[in-house]
């Protein structure tokens, strides 16, 4: 299985965003949102760049648990 790598650059306003300190639960979601679609690609890995293609986050994508209906 080849290792493919989710890659997504921040926008300029995104960027603004994550460098404020007391943004970190946006960077949380940010985050996730780039997992989410990584997850969708078939990615086995996710990473978020600065727009000078800085790395700021790379992490490997996580699968989501089993959902299971109650009373089903």
């Amino acid at each position: 299985m080849a290792r493919v790598i989710w890659r997504y650059t921040l926008t300029k306003h995104e960027e603004k965003l994550w460098q404020q300190e007391e943004l970190r639960g946006w960077r949380k979601a940010m985050e996730g949102f780039v997992e989410d679609e990584a997850r969708e690609q078939g990615c086995t890995k996710y990473a978020i760049y600065r727009r000078d293609a800085t790395l700021i986050v790379k992490d490997a994508v996580t699968p989501l648990p089993d959902t299971v209906e109650a009373g089903a």
